[in-house]
């Protein structure tokens, strides 16, 4: 890290440098000359040293072998990453399954001490370790081996055999229904309307967010005093990249299960309650998408029949053919909203009117706003979030 003159004239008034006007070199994450000694405080109190203590690992996992690891942090890296290590492969393969499948080999995702659960299947989680391992830590290939996976692509479907044999689902006798977690509940309603960025790295954004929260718990101080809306194509990253703040989480991902990050999870809660529905029902970016979506159908072909872009729809948002009853009724339902927005066009255009992405030039608002009811109902399905 270099610091100008400039930086020392503003912020590092502490530092001594008279009359020296060259950059300071500042190590960030270099190591100490000396190791600084550490102790076991007696009762934890930070001015009762008692015996000196070493770095280390537990033996029980792999012997730290001095003469091939220094005592540091490169090389508790090593150590961890050692082709003899058992643990460091087992465990992140037991955590991208649980992810994938809803629980993981070792139920305890987050304990595989001695209070946590034997592996269900310990030949497979042996060899996905080993393979991963082998791989070179290849994430994105563990993935896929997992999704395309006939275990994975089950039916979600529970017999009466299911329940008597294997309620719990613990020898995968079936798929798991899970919900998307909440970043990708908003990345599945940008992809599927042509919205989200796909610009991957860069610095977090800041959404669509409601009025007042994020002041009421502001200290009134500094950058973040207030919040300033991202515009522009940052709107639409993914949810990954979205800001959080501590004290002022994304209150619609939080709603959803996600983490505050006010501590470590390793798994997260899967919780049903009105406020998803009432999230799913108004949140921007859910109206947004399926103002977008309707208008890009409407423009792509604008002369075809309900029913078509309907399909058409329900394929993009579904990743599935409509069924026969599903379309009658939807179709039911666009013709009632039709009439209603034809009848009072003041409403279509208000209904329309949402979000930042520019409007794509339909024609015909009333048509608009009933297809975009259309979709706003089928991202409000459950199987629209849900993994079957």
């Amino acid at each position: 890290l270099t610091i100008t003159q400039a930086d020392v004239d503003s912020m590092l008034q502490f530092i001594n440098k008279a009359g020296d006007t060259s950059a300071v070199s500042v190590s960030v994450m270099g190591e100490r000359d000396e190791v600084r000694p550490t102790f076991v405080l007696d009762r934890g109190v930070y001015d009762a040293p008692t015996e000196r203590v070493y770095p280390g690992t537990p033996e029980s996992i792999l012997s730290f072998d001095s003469t091939r690891y220094a005592p540091n942090r490169l090389g508790l890296a090593a150590w961890a990453f050692s082709k003899e290590n058992p643990l460091t492969a087992r465990v992140f393969v037991n955590q991208l399954w649980a992810m994938v499948f809803g629980r993981g080999l070792v139920g305890t995702v987050a304990d595989f001490g001695n209070q946590g659960e034997l592996p269900s299947h310990p030949e497979l989680l042996d060899w996905l370790a080993a393979d991963f391992r082998d791989s070179g830590w290849d994430v994105k290939r563990l993935i896929r081996q997992l999704v395309l996976s006939a275990t994975y692509r089950q039916s979600s479907r529970v017999t009466k055999k299911h329940l008597a044999e294997d309620p719990e689902n613990v020898y995968l006798s079936r798929a798991k229904r899970i919900r998307l977690p909440a970043e990708f509940i908003r990345d599945l309603a940008l992809a599927s309307s042509g919205l989200l960025n796909r610009e991957i790295g860069g610095p977090s954004i800041k959404p669509y967010q409601p009025d007042g929260i994020w002041e009421v718990t502001s200290s009134g101080r500094g950058t973040l005093a207030n919040y300033v809306q991202d515009h522009g194509t940052d709107l639409y990253r993914r949810g990954m990249y979205v800001f959080i703040k501590l004290t002022v989480p994304p209150p619609n991902m939080l709603i959803f299960d996600a983490s505050n990050r006010d501590m470590c999870e390793v798994t997260r809660q899967r919780t049903n309650t009105p406020l998803q529905a009432l999230v799913m029902l108004n949140d921007p970016v859910i109206l947004e998408a399926s103002r977008v979506l309707a208008g890009q159908l409407l423009q792509t072909a604008p002369d075809a029949a309900a029913r078509d872009l309907i399909m058409h729809a329900f394929r993009r948002i579904l990743s599935r053919d409509a069924g026969e009853k599903e379309l009658t009724l939807l179709e039911s339902y666009y013709a009632d909203e039709l009439q209603r927005y034809r009848e009072s066009p003041a409403d279509a255009a208000a209904f329309v009117d949402v979000g930042e992405a520019p409007h794509k030039k339909t024609g015909n608002v009333a048509r608009q706003a009933a297809l975009m009811a259309v979709i706003h109902g089928l991202y409000n399905l459950e199987e629209t979030i849900t993994r079957t």
